[in-house]
């Protein structure tokens, strides 16, 4: 009798495992793969809550109008066209979110930049917000969409100075557009990776009990990027950051619990510019840098800002 209790035992724990192997293998071959590319499309009126000062540019005081701009493969993405708080518009700057939120995060940086005397477009990066897309490519596609935003500032602008500043995905963004469009005179990233497999890896080590496995991790975004359409280890910001020769202001938080500190301070090292510069703040995770330093950095960027002012004077 204990014999066929200890088999029955046997059996059940083989099926147990049998199961959880099977689900394993249909997670990694037809959910995982999604978990990057089909992001989380934030409304703000559904999500109130992550929005204490207001989700509207006018609880910013902020003067601004929807736009739209369309995409090179004729994608329609949503915009806000934010004024200058100043009579005269020293240029213009690309904001852009990070991953699963929208355009509306983006008014406190709006807000830095009209008191600056600098307009801003807050996008909804392609597969976010209000934007048309189905995936998110961190950059393989995005950086040809942030051409056209361009060519839509200069439009309406006609040559003011166009900048970019982009957090998280946006910071990954921000670099891989910078080298693909030299038109951008200069840019801010924050708390960004420098390769996609190795932030995937980051973030995979989250559903895995922070098991990190650089075979299913290719494994998965390959999967990704057939699904999306891109190669996803052609995504290497830092490649793109070694390209760029123009002003860039980066920050980390030292204590980033998503993108470690050391991937963005490898793209900083890899930008020639001599005009470069590098803030940690400390103590900040990865989301809460303003929450933490806001004074230093809103001095900090308007001292850079300022920089970019002199830069462009008749010497």
């Amino acid at each position: 009798m204990e014999r066929k209790k200890r088999t029955a035992v046997v059996r059940l724990l083989i099926g147990v495992a049998l199961l959880a192997a099977a689900l394993f293998a249909y997670a990694v071959e037809n959910l995982l793969p999604y978990y990057g590319i089909k992001p989380y499309r934030m409304a703000p009126a559904e999500n109130r809550w992550r929005f204490p000062n207001g989700f509207t540019p006018e609880d910013y005081h902020l003067q601004a109008e929807k736009i739209s701009v369309r995409t090179p493969d004729s994608l329609l993405l949503s915009g806000w066209f934010v004024k200058t708080n100043t009579d005269t518009a020293k240029g213009t700057v690309i904001l852009l979110h990070g991953i699963s939120t929208c355009k509306e995060t983006q008014f406190a940086r709006a807000a830095i930049l009209a008191n600056a005397g600098y307009n801003s477009i807050a996008l909804d990066l392609r597969a976010h917000g209000e934007s048309e897309g189905e995936f998110c490519t961190f950059g393989y596609y995005e950086k040809y969409d942030i051409k056209a935003v361009v060519d839509t500032v200069l439009h309406r602008t006609e040559s003011a100075p166009v900048g970019i500043w982009g957090a998280s995905l946006g910071g990954a963004i921000a670099l891989q557009s910078m080298q693909v469009d030299p038109r951008i005179a200069f840019g801010i990233v924050e708390s960004t990776f420098d390769e996609f497999e190795k932030v995937a890896i980051e973030y995979g080590a989250d559903l895995m009990l922070g098991i990190k496995s650089e075979w299913l991790t290719r494994h998965v975004i390959g999967k990704s990027g057939d699904i999306a359409q891109f190669d996803p280890q052609s995504v290497k910001p830092v490649v793109s950051a070694a390209a760029i020769d123009r002003p860039i202001l980066f920050m980390h938080g030292d204590r980033d619990d998503k993108i470690p500190i050391e991937f963005n301070r490898r793209n900083f090292e890899a930008v020639p510019s001599a005009q470069k510069q590098w803030i940690t703040v400390e103590g900040a995770r990865h989301s809460d840098l303003w929450r933490r330093q806001g004074g230093r950095l809103r001095d900090s960027v308007q001292v850079f800002l300022h920089r970019m002012e002199r830069a462009a004077l008749p010497q």
